[in-house]
């Protein structure tokens, strides 16, 4: 027994070769992922690419050896099984983390409005989905020569891509926008959930339409070669009514056990993943891809309002950041997006998911009696695809049901909705852009203990340092503007805070930049405290309204004792910038689809 375990193990070189894949895999993708959050883009965006870079298109092109050594392409290879066990597993628990932010009571509390906006924003992009992969697959870039069998799979799947919603893009908009809150926002989060719902059921159908020799292997081999299709389908079926009334009600019962009698959060998440992996190993073994069983097994669980916020958020920040940078890279690791573009493919994918889903909710939207402008916003915000369009994609093409060209089509389609969703809803409802702090500084715009004790010397560091941030403005220019605004009303708030600004002609965009001083300085507050934390706040002139903006968010950022006092403990610029980026995360995790007291405002 023990040579055969020997011989089935992996060999320390080989060991070595896939730790070092799966660490330049993570490592890359999570940098990426972190440059494309601060250009503004989502993280997902950096982790394809990361791919790509790593991936047959450059690492591929201009390095061959280095890129088989890394990542193995010949059939059977033990490091290319494990590496494909590892983005199995990754892909899993990603769809846990999806399953968790459907909140079933949420959905149900929007009524006729999110059944008719869910409904034609299925049924529109799904329909036009459908008969392009039915009667003209070519032009989505498939196989000329598509087994007659895989025509109905490849039909339902491309209706399915094409009117799925990716619900963790819409939340992150809706915050951005300020609508989390609002009627609209709760309209939008809602119907997504019930997209999400349809179309993992309606993507476990097609798997397991497939026939055998592909991923439908498996449903044979349950029922001893023989299964039918119409039986893997029923099966799965139960599998979903047992888990969304027997197991959302033994999962609710048992979370206060859990909770109050193991370790915390420790057996709590224990428990999660041991039952997502167990119906993910269950739907695998009916013939339907393991994500399926992970995606239910996350929405019984997340239904349960014992499940803590701490908890969601570990499970989402541990899944979220190693095992879903690795799941995205892995999409550009075997194919080579240069070779596969087929610009018709693309041009076809993207213009019918846009029209499709734009017009469907909007169409919704009107009958449940929103105003032109609302359901258009709602319509472009379900639009947006986001990850869980790439997630459909790749795994339809590691089952074999489409080309590398479709693929790709499908993954530029779901990052251009993604990308365009947010400004169209922005131009479409006249809305402005919610600014976030952190986002404006820079390590440059954070002085740290200046080493003086007056207004004057204070103001004239900031203002020095913003000229150097602003090439064309001259520091004594600006120091005379904002101490000009100084001595017509000193700019203390409560609590240790000083916000001096001015209006600058020539300056190409709002300026923030803060001295933190410990000794303080007094700028005459009326709580009688000297400022500590003294923000320099510049906007250009034709901006009358941003100044306004601009101290009233400093406001709420600091109205915290906790973050006042974190930013005076930073030891560095980065270590300040990082309060604020921690704080500014927290609050919009905060506005998660199970917070009840703010998206459960309908």
């Amino acid at each position: 027994m023990s040579h055969l375990l020997a011989a089935a193990s992996l060999e320390p070189a080989q060991v070595t070769r896939l730790l070092l894949a799966m660490a330049v895999l993570l490592g890359l993708a999570r940098l990426m992922g972190e440059w494309a959050r601060q250009l503004g883009q989502p993280a997902v965006l950096g982790e394809i690419l990361a791919g790509i870079l790593l991936g047959k298109t450059v690492l591929g092109a201009f390095a061959p050896e280095a890129y088989v050594w890394l990542f193995p392409t010949e059939p059977g290879s033990p490091i290319a099984i494990a590496e494909e066990g590892f983005i199995l597993m990754s892909a899993t628990l990603l769809l846990l983390v999806v399953g968790l932010e459907v909140d079933l009571s949420t959905v149900w509390r929007q009524g006729k409005a999110m059944l008719s906006v869910s409904a034609f924003g299925i049924v529109i992009p799904m329909a036009i989905g459908c008969s392009l992969g039915w009667f003209v697959p070519t032009l989505l870039g498939a196989d000329p020569e598509l087994p007659d069998n895989l025509r109905l799979p490849l039909a339902i799947f491309v209706g399915i891509a094409l009117s799925i919603t990716a619900l963790p893009v819409i939340a992150k908009i809706l915050m951005d926008l300020n609508l989390a809150r609002s009627d609209m926002g709760m309209l939008v989060i809602s119907s997504a959930m019930l997209n999400d719902l349809v179309g993992w059921i309606g993507f476990a159908v097609v798997l397991a339409l497939m026939p055998v020799g592909g991923h439908g292997d498996h449903a044979a081999a349950a029922a001893g070669g023989g299964a039918s299709v119409a039986i893997t389908i029923g099966l799965t079926l139960l599998f979903l009514g047992l888990m969304m009334t027997v197991g959302r009600w033994l999962a609710h019962k048992s979370m206060p056990y859990v909770q109050s009698r193991w370790s915390y959060p420790g057996g709590v998440l224990g428990v999660v993943f041991v039952i997502a992996l167990l119906c993910a190993a269950f739907t695998e073994y009916l013939g339907i891809h393991s994500i399926f069983g992970a995606f239910i097994a996350g929405v019984a669980i997340g239904d349960s309002h014992h499940l803590r916020e701490r908890t969601r958020d570990t499970i989402h920040q541990f899944v979220t950041n190693v095992f879903a940078p690795v799941f995205f890279a892995s999409i550009g690791l075997r194919i080579d997006f240069v070779a596969s573009f087929d610009a018709t493919a693309v041009g076809v994918v993207l213009a019918v998911a846009l029209i499709g889903k734009v017009s469907g909710c909007w169409l919704g939207a009107t009958l449940a009696g929103l105003s032109r402008r609302e359901s258009l916003g709602v319509g472009f915000g379900m639009a947006a695809q986001g990850a869980v369009g790439i997630i459909l994609g790749q795994l339809a093409y590691q089952a074999g049901l489409i080309t590398d060209e479709l693929l790709v089509a499908i993954v530029i389609m779901a990052l251009a909705t993604s990308l365009l969703a947010g400004p169209a809803m922005q131009i479409v409802l006249k809305l402005k852009t919610q600014r976030q702090l952190h986002t404006m500084l820079s390590d440059k715009h954070v002085v740290l203990d200046p080493g003086s004790g007056t207004i004057r010397e204070v103001l004239s560091v900031l203002c020095r340092r913003a000229a150097e941030c602003n090439p064309g403005q001259d520091a004594t220019d600006l120091f005379r503007a904002v101490w000009a605004r100084e001595q017509a009303m000193h700019t203390a708030l409560p609590h240790g805070l000083a916000v001096p600004h001015a209006r600058v002609d020539g300056l190409a965009k709002p300026q923030v930049l803060v001295a933190r001083c410990r000794e303080g300085v007094d700028f005459d507050a009326a709580d009688g405290q000297l400022s500590r934390l003294i923000f320099l706040i510049l906007t250009p002139t034709d901006q009358p309204d941003t100044q306004i903006e601009m101290l009233a968010l400093i406001a709420k950022t600091f109205d915290a004792s906790d973050t006042r006092q974190r930013c005076m403990q930073a030891a560095t610029p980065a270590e300040f910038r990082a309060v604020l980026n921690q704080v500014t995360s927290e609050a919009g995790h905060d506005l998660t689809p199970h917070d009840n007291e703010t998206l459960g405002m309908a």
